[in-house]
């Protein structure tokens, strides 16, 4: 089946590592000092994202005779975010910062956080470590989707042998 067509979609969301990622964000104190937890680091849904473009980043201009055009929104300039929620920081970097970040240089500030890390390291197994980990799904080459899906069956077949594992018993 084919990936998401939404340009919301990404590789973080995809690999179930924004979720973790988000929660890491609303840990910091200067989020939980200004009230916000993970939601608030959401751009599909939630207080935090920008109230213009609803979190997409861009405009779409509707041409009548020519394919659409985008154009990055004029009130967050592509960061997809409001400005306290920019304003937080984790590991040096803002939300939008990070999520314009590629696998590759996302890695080692994960180090600490195995599950996250596992997550990225294996876009990275694949040849995709030069994805942004915020970059639109609707981007990415036949190729790119093929390999990115085999991430995702990969990741749940990890998982579910990781727990057989853990469930079967000892053998003698």
């Amino acid at each position: 089946s084919p990936l998401s067509r939404t340009p919301r979609s990404n590789p973080a969301l995809y690999t179930d590592a924004w979720d973790l990622i988000r929660e890491l964000y609303a840990q910091t104190p200067a989020a939980q000092e200004a009230g916000f937890n993970a939601s608030s680091f959401s751009f599909n849904s939630g207080d935090g994202r920008c109230d213009h473009c609803q979190g997409l980043g861009y405009e779409r201009v509707e041409m009548q005779f020519l394919s659409d055009v985008f154009v990055p929104c004029p009130v967050c300039e592509s960061r997809r975010f409001k400005p306290e929620v920019l304003a937080i920081r984790w590991s040096g970097l803002s939300v939008a910062d990070l999520l314009a970040t590629s696998v590759v240089d996302a890695l080692p500030l994960f180090v600490a956080h195995p599950e996250i890390h596992r997550r990225l390291s294996s876009l990275d197994s694949v040849g995709l470590g030069y994805l942004t980990l915020g970059q639109p799904l609707n981007t990415l080459s036949g190729g790119e989707s093929q390999r990115l899906k085999l991430v995702r069956y990969l990741g749940a077949f990890t998982s579910a042998a990781s727990a057989s594992q853990l469930s079967a018993p000892d053998s003698p």
